[in-house]
């Protein structure tokens, strides 16, 4: 389902059904209750306000899609705390009489460790840890420190679990959305009449879009999940066999990127590196919704995954040179990429949510540079 010309538009990829994982940090993802409004409460500045924890890929892919955009100054975000309580779900701080300010309007959401390029030691940090714009922020219109706070202003009678990200509207004090697969589209396409989004480019361009649906399909149970599948494995034959065949799917990855990248060589010259990099994507020599949701697992990939999930059997920085290039060119040239990237919200939330993985909560200091130069 995309979203275009204010309504929804059906297709295979957006409709699949997605398995819940045994993941506690996955399951929230998808929602058996969505609150889907209509679209006349996406109307002016400062009545949407997007509410998500930034950490875990997919829903990374949200604060990506605002910055391309140019949304930062249109939509605010509050920062959730990087532990999730499973009983309430995920917690905003509590900051008092502070104010959220500008930093609402920020492309991190203001959180302080967004502006570092690697993560740094932590000492013995307590999971109750209240550091404002650094462990999270907090809500600056109701005050509410936790989301289950939202649907409770939504809907008194709601039950379920507590769903995220969602998608805010101040005005009316309810969820416009909750569907992680919808409001990536939302953010597309629902602003276009805004002066700012003017000249901004189009992550799911009517001419591409059956190739990049088809590649989403593909990469979620492959590659976003895949690495779940890995690290969740509860047998050592079924672990080695989801990995041998998760490293075949990367394999696929490094080709396609090596013939994208041969054939902007063949247009370009092979030695013309700084014109084959601004066209340096999946499909159409243009940034697109398969760019993003790729970017959110290879960037986290060296720092977390190979440790965490056990997945240290090739690194990308090492064993895959055109991913590691395509990944380095939009974090260091693409301000969407490198600076909603935070290291040490990353390695957190996985280390302490996953307590059977990494019972001591221990984080990983290395790689002594999470992201290497361009």
């Amino acid at each position: 389902m995309f979203y275009k010309n204010n309504k929804y538009i059906n297709n295979k990829h957006h409709t699949t059904l997605l398995k819940l994982k045994k993941c506690p940090l996955l399951k929230l993802l998808f929602s058996k209750k969505l609150f889907l409004k209509p679209t006349q409460y996406i109307s002016q500045r400062g009545q949407i306000l997007v509410i998500f924890i930034c950490r875990l890929p997919i829903c990374s892919t949200y604060l990506d899609h605002k910055i391309i955009k140019k949304l930062t100054d249109v939509i605010g975000v509050s920062v959730v705390h990087w532990k999730l309580d499973k009983k309430t779900g995920w917690k905003l701080l509590n900051a008092g009489e502070t104010k959220l300010g500008e930093n609402a309007f920020k492309i991190d959401g203001g959180i302080l460790s967004s502006q570092d390029d690697t993560s740094s030691p932590l000492g013995d940090l307590d999971e109750s840890s209240n550091r404002l714009f650094k462990d999270g922020t907090f809500d600056p219109h109701y005050g509410v420190t936790q989301i289950k706070e939202l649907y409770d202003m939504t809907d008194k009678q709601y039950k379920g679990e507590y769903f995220w990200p969602i998608l805010w509207d101040l005005k009316t004090k309810t969820i416009v959305n909750n569907n992680w697969d919808q409001i990536d589209a939302i953010l597309n396409s629902a602003f276009n009449d805004f002066d700012e989004t003017k000249g901004t480019v189009d992550i799911f361009p009517e001419t591409l879009s059956s190739q990049i649906e088809k590649y989403n399909e593909w990469l979620f149970p492959h590659i976003i999940d895949g690495v779940y599948n890995v690290g969740l494995a509860e047998k050592q034959s079924v672990y080695e066999t989801n990995l041998i065949n998760f490293f075949k799917d990367m394999d696929k990855i490094e080709n396609k990127l090596r013939e994208v990248h041969d054939t902007l060589a063949k247009e370009y010259g092979a030695s013309n590196e700084e014109e084959i990099l601004k066209r340096f994507f999946l499909f159409g020599g243009q940034i697109t919704e398969s760019d993003i949701r790729l970017f959110v697992t290879m960037i986290r990939f060296d720092s977390i995954y190979a440790v965490h999930f056990k997945l240290n059997y090739r690194l990308v920085r090492s064993d895959y040179y055109y991913i590691h290039l395509w990944m380095r060119n939009l974090y260091w040239n693409y301000p969407a990429f490198g600076h909603t990237t935070d290291f040490n919200h990353i390695k957190l939330l996985y280390t302490h949510g996953m307590r059977n993985i990494n019972p001591n909560g221990i984080v990983p200091l290395g790689p002594e540079y999470d992201i290497l130069k361009l």
